[in-house]
Order: C-alpha cells, then sequence, then structure tokens
C-alpha cells in the first residue's frame, strides 16, 4: 500500500510538472463555452478530469485507473497559479466484460490541475435495481473556459486599457 501511495503521489507531482510546463509556452486561446467575470479574478467553462484513484466509503476499499470525466465548474482566484475551482463531473465505465457504471462528481481543484472530489457510483447490476456506492475520488484535470494565462493576459489588458482611458481623461481637450 506504500508503494502504491508514493508511486501516485509522484504521478501527480510528474503530471503537475508536466502540464505546467507544456501550457507556459501555450499560445493562450480566448475562453469558449464559459468566461470571467469580477475582473477575471472568478471563471466559469466546461474542464476534463481524470481519476486515477477512488476510495470506496461504503467498503473501504482504495482502487487505482483510470476513468476520464467531463465537467462544468466555476474557477475562483483565476488569475493566480494557486487557483481554486469547485466543478461538476459525469464519468462512465462502460464494458463488454464489466457492469457499466456511470459516476456523478462533484470535484474541488488546486493549481488549475489537482483534483479531488466526491462521487457517487452507479453501477448496473444483473438482476435487481442498481448498487449505489459513495466515493472519494483522485485525480488530475484542466479547465479550458477561463484559463488561467487567459485570464491574466486579459486583466493586463484591462489593467492598460484603463490606464489609458483615466490618462486621456486627465488631459483637457480643447
Amino acid at each position: 500500500m506504500k508503494k502504491f501511495l508514493l508511486v501516485l503521489a509522484l504521478s501527480f507531482v510528474a503530471t503537475y510538472a508536466f502540464l505546467a510546463a507544456s501550457t507556459a509556452h501555450a499560445q493562450t486561446p480566448a475562453p469558449q463555452f464559459g468566461g470571467c467575470f469580477s475582473a477575471g479574478s472568478v471563471c466559469l467553462g466546461p474542464s476534463a478530469a481524470i481519476t486515477v484513484g477512488q476510495f470506496n466509503l461504503s467498503t473501504s476499499k482504495f482502487t487505482g485507473g483510470f476513468i476520464p470525466g467531463a465537467g462544468y465548474g466555476a474557477t475562483f482566484m483565476a488569475d493566480t497559479w494557486h487557483t481554486v475551482g469547485v466543478d461538476l463531473y459525469l464519468s462512465f465505465v462502460v464494458s463488454q466484460s464489466l457492469p457499466n457504471n456511470a459516476i456523478p462528481t462533484i470535484m474541488v481543484s488546486f493549481a488549475n490541475y489537482a483534483r479531488v472530489g466526491l462521487g457517487y457510483s452507479i453501477t448496473e447490476q444483473p438482476v435487481g435495481s442498481a448498487l449505489k456506492q459513495p466515493l472519494l475520488m483522485f485525480g488530475v484535470g484542466s479547465n479550458f473556459g477561463g484559463s488561467p494565462a487567459y485570464v491574466a493576459k486579459a486583466a493586463k489588458a484591462g489593467r492598460e486599457d484603463g490606464a489609458r482611458m483615466q490618462a486621456a481623461k486627465a488631459v483637457p481637450t480643447p
């Protein structure tokens, strides 16, 4: 178990370093399916996450694996590196050999990439009603609607425009 937790922690660090390095040099796109308000400190938009581990609160068992999910939510302090967000996700696991599974999840994000959330696994059963179990989920992901780089660029442009407007007002016109 200790080896697994060490590998999990190292994978978070490696993934975060990789994603931070790859986005540092990327050209910033305009936000889509969302936007920012409150001077760029709050952004709404879509996000994606991959759950790499989950703790079943009913059985007290930890499992690992890759479960992708799509979501939508809010990002706070979006113009800083320590951005925090809350997203609603929906993940599906569909298989011919395993029972189908749907997992609606509310996840909190830290520094735009790390995700921790509480989900509710709804697993198809061969007979009877679906098995429902609460899960504590861990993963990585990214927000698309209001990326911190875009917000920082937009906020800087807004400050520069505001300074130009104030300077123009200060100069009397003949």
